[in-house]
């Protein structure tokens, strides 16, 4: 389960209703932090939590209380004054008593030979820039281990963005959910390795509405059905595929074979003789439906609209875009394909870069979109670097405006709707290569093709692709790696 900070307040809420207390919920995360020290830094005796004044820094006095029991030898510097909530002042109460040592201000002598330092300055209430001091104090020094409590200070818990001066983690010990900032970045590689503790929350507690979680391929692999054993290809579906064009003809051939390695059982592709002779050789599986260009090699559009007339019968799903090309033509191309077909569409490049002038031309319950940052910013009317200092709530909006699946591409790639939210933290820096979302379109619209919930087959591909991307970077160098790497490489995951 990934929370936003609202939701982590409702969970935290939930709990203390249930009879576990604000004050225990705090005790348990002090000892998960004092364990994870104990257990990780088990040579490195001497310990600095930097506290902060809310349940943060209460945390850091709960730990600091269990390491000194442990033999440790903790010390808390508290820059920014005590405590003002009663729980953490209370968590301060009982260190003192034990004879730890405090500080309100950084003294030479309290940050000398310090092994391990533990950041609990801000928690996921944190907005706007950190103070001065505290990014002095936060910054790294070489041979020390460095822990946040909750999330790194400075790490905006909802959105993943980071104010200057944030704290790098090589571990977070994170409490009750993983904050969904923490799926995104810049924070995730703020946060090194990521360690949830439990402090009590209800087993299966949900925080209503839009939840959100993480993906995993155990669960992409549940979301596709079996196969009975006397399926034929009818029975696998359809996909029709409007992609290609004479300058990006590689994009209809990679669309191509990805969907047909995807359990579809016929694809239909309809593009220009280049693209076409191109889908042959690599796929001669594919089905193949020319069509009239005009002199630049650009789909036509009243040219061809008795033939995707028939052609949309019977399909499945369709596909538009992977190459398109944007022209006054294929764009009265598309909104004649959304118009007519009845089938689940996946919209993906030049065909997102289409809709973006026509937001209404959108299906509404039948579409997936396939954005990349700056593509999802035109269909919001937003900058990329807006979508990016909040791809959650970007993702989100987009969603609600157009009414379709949105799955929006990049580290940390987002799969969601009006209801649910799925995050893909898998996949690595080899996919971001042109072909990679042509890769992608084709394994989603072969899913959709399959008869799967538009949000399953969303989430379902794109887990696919990233398992798949990591099995060929443990086989290749990832500057190496091609997006046909990955299809080669589908056998392996799905």
């Amino acid at each position: 389960m990934l929370v936003t900070p609202e939701q982590m307040q409702k969970l935290e809420a939930l709990t203390d209703s249930s009879g576990i207390s604000y004050g225990h919920m705090m005790e348990r995360a002090g000892k998960a932090l004092a364990d994870t020290i104990i257990t990780r830094c088990p040579d490195r005796k001497k310990v600095l939590f930097i506290a902060g004044t809310g349940n943060n820094g209460g945390d850091c006095y709960a730990a600091a209380f269990h390491l000194k029991a442990a033999g440790w030898l903790p010390e808390v510097l508290a820059p920014l004054g005590e405590p003002r909530t009663d729980i953490a002042k209370a968590a301060r109460e009982r260190a003192k008593r034990e004879g730890i040592p405090m500080f309100t201000e950084a003294y030479d002598f309290v940050l000398q030979d310090k092994e391990v330092i533990v950041d609990g300055v801000f928690g996921t209430g944190f907005s706007g820039t950190l103070p001065p001091v505290v990014q002095r104090l936060l910054q790294p020094h070489e041979g020390q281990v460095h822990i946040a409590c909750d999330i790194p200070s400075g790490g905006h818990a909802a959105s993943g963005s980071v104010s200057e001066g944030t704290f790098q983690a090589d571990i977070t010990v994170t409490f009750g959910a993983e904050k969904i900032g923490m799926s995104q970045f810049p924070l995730r590689s703020y946060c090194g390795e990521i360690i949830l503790a439990d402090i009590g929350i209800p087993e299966g507690a949900v925080v209503l509405p839009y939840p959100a979680e993480r993906m995993t391929l155990e669960e992409a692999q549940a979301k596709r059905a079996d196969v009975p054993i006397d399926a034929h290809k009818n029975m696998l579906g359809h996909l029709l595929t409007v992609t290609g064009s004479r300058r990006m003809r590689g994009a209809a051939a990679l669309a191509a074979e990805a969907a047909m390695r995807s359990g579809v059982g016929l694809t239909t592709c309809a593009s220009c003789d280049e693209a076409l002779a191109g889908i042959t050789v690599r796929v001669p599986e594919a089905l193949c439906l020319p069509l009239k260009t005009d002199a630049d090699g650009f789909l036509l559009c009243e040219e061809n609209k008795e033939i995707l007339k028939e052609a949309l019968h019977g399909k499945t799903a369709l596909l538009i875009g992977c190459g398109l090309g944007q022209t006054d033509e294929t764009a009265a191309l598309t909104k004649y394909l959304l118009d007519t077909s009845t089938c689940p569409v996946i919209l993906d490049a030049d065909g997102l870069n289409i809709a973006s002038r026509h937001i209404e031309w959108i299906p509404k319950g039948r579409t997936v979109l396939t954005p990349h940052p700056a593509e999802a910013a035109r269909l919001l009317g937003i900058t990329a670097d807006e979508v990016q200092a909040d791809r959650p709530g970007a993702a989100r909006r987009l969603a609600k405006k157009t009414g379709a699946v949105v799955v929006l591409k990049g580290a940390g790639s987002i799969v969601t709707d009006e209801r649910f939210m799925a995050i893909c933290n898998d996949g690595n820096p080899g996919m971001a290569k042109a072909g990679s979302g042509d890769v992608l379109a084709g394994i989603l619209g072969a899913l959709a093709a399959q008869r799967m919930p538009l949000f399953d087959a969303a989430y379902a591909a794109v887990m696919f692709h990233a398992a798949a991307a990591d099995a060929a970077a443990a086989e290749m160098p990832r500057s190496y790696m091609l997006p046909q790497d990955t299809i080669a490489y589908l056998q392996e995951v799905e």
